[in-house]
């Protein structure tokens, strides 16, 4: 075995055999087995992940975690970094899993046909209703979330330290996302073992796709159970706010009609409360796709002005809406927990509106291309917890939120507690 904890294996296409290397290797006994038919199928398969992986590494580069918004290719790096754990060989930083005769020995074939079964369970786990009734809050109450943290690299564990420094708060979110691909192992590694239970009264995490990519069993059977949580899908209410969060990764940045059902009953039985919601995929970029079956689904609550504040991830941005024009809502993106996201040239040439020490504000005007999407203020500066590539990546950060009657106050940190944002929502 490997002295490499699981939770800090990183798998980049330095990671990975070139295809040429596979199919020059001598045949061994197993790989003679192999149908030429099957082995081209294969090869042209293994071609095809391989070209993901380049294709995000090429803006990220090598030695820091990279993801890709693919099922197969996010087993497949999960898939690798178990291997490393089992006793493969590491690159000179450490944590980047080095490509290595090890993997296969001579039987590349064996190896590709073994590791691809592995990538191909694709069952899902049964998703799971909960009758858990509305859970109440106090009327003076804190929360700490953080989105697309699950990666106990970078950022993360700062933040989790800072959470826990702060003082105990009433509830601690996650937004979803653990990476690669929310084996039962990286459920355990990267986001049970570092999360700060203790900062926390309640924890709630949300389901993302990169929990779904393995099917959702480590999700639903290891971190639900652990965080007390009944479902995917939950909502807590005082007497001024109904809290809700949502499962749209069940169904891929969806949303199935029993839980719109639930949703719709649930907002309506809270009579007068601000509504805010919780979600893992985004309802509208600026800098990404658009949410258009979550817009379809809860489009009568929209029009209505029911929501008065969303929050999401997936983005792997830190990304501030300012009020929807046409639906009232106060959106946030908050997917920069713990993924080194490469700084995009559309936020670095836009004007800076807010100086907070080493960080900035830049302001994103809205676009007849993305039209739900109001302008907006993204966060941009260097990362220092991507050491060596600094100015690579956009900053990591989380936001408390304090419920104080009516009032809704917004703050915004660093990984270190620096406050560089804060806001009220009423």
């Amino acid at each position: 075995m490997s002295d490499l904890p699981s939770r800090d294996a990183i798998v980049t296409v330095r990671s990975l055999p070139l295809p040429s290397q596979i199919e020059s290797t001598t045949a061994s006994d197993t790989q003679a087995e192999v149908d030429p038919l099957e082995r081209a199928m294969l090869m042209n398969r293994y071609r095809a992940l391989r070209r993901q992986l380049e294709a995000e590494a090429a803006a990220a580069g090598d030695n820091v975690l990279i993801t890709v918004q693919s099922a197969e290719v996010s087993r497949l790096q999960s898939r690798i970094a178990e291997m490393a754990v089992e006793g493969q060989p590491l690159g000179p930083g450490g944590q980047e899993v080095k490509f290595g005769a090890g993997f296969g020995g001579r039987d590349w074939f064996g190896w590709l046909k073994s590791t691809l079964d592995w990538v191909d369970r694709t069952g899902a786990h049964p998703f799971v209703w909960s009758t858990a009734p509305v859970e109440a809050v106090p009327d003076t109450f804190s929360m700490a979330i953080v989105g697309d943290w699950g990666t106990a690299l970078y950022g993360a564990p700062k933040i989790a330290g800072n959470i826990k420094s702060t003082g105990r708060f009433d509830v601690l979110m996650h937004l979803g996302d653990i990476y690669y691909s929310g084996t039962a192992d990286e459920i355990k590694t990267r986001f049970i073992a570092p999360w700060p239970f203790d900062a926390g009264k309640v924890s709630r995490t949300l389901n993302a796709n990169h929990e779904m990519y393995s099917g959702g069993f480590g999700y639903f059977d290891i971190a639900l159970p652990r965080f007390d949580q009944k479902a995917s899908y939950f909502a807590m209410q005082n007497a001024h706010w109904l809290i809700v969060g949502l499962d749209t990764a069940y169904i891929d940045h969806d949303m199935d009609p029993r839980q719109v059902d639930w949703l719709t009953s649930t907002i309506a039985a809270a009579g007068s409360r601000k509504v805010v919601l919780f979600s893992h995929q985004q309802l509208f970029s600026r800098l990404d796709n658009q949410g258009d079956k979550l817009e379809a689904k809860l489009r009568g609550l929209l029009e209505r002005k029911r929501i008065t504040a969303w929050y999401w991830g997936h983005e792997h941005q830190c990304v501030l809406y300012d009020r929807h024009p046409t639906w009232n809502l106060v959106a946030r993106c908050l997917g920069n927990g713990g993924i080194p996201e490469p700084r995009k040239k559309e936020v670095l040439q836009a004007a800076t509106e807010i100086t907070k020490g080493p960080v900035t504000w830049k302001r994103i005007g809205a676009s007849a291309d993305k039209p739900w999407a109001p302008s907006c203020l993204a966060l941009d500066g260097p990362n220092p917890d991507v050491k060596g590539r600094e100015n690579d990546f956009v900053p990591h950060s989380y936001m408390t939120l304090h419920f104080e009657g009516a009032v809704l106050k917004e703050r915004v940190q660093l990984p270190d507690g620096t406050l560089i944002f804060e806001n009220e929502i009423q």
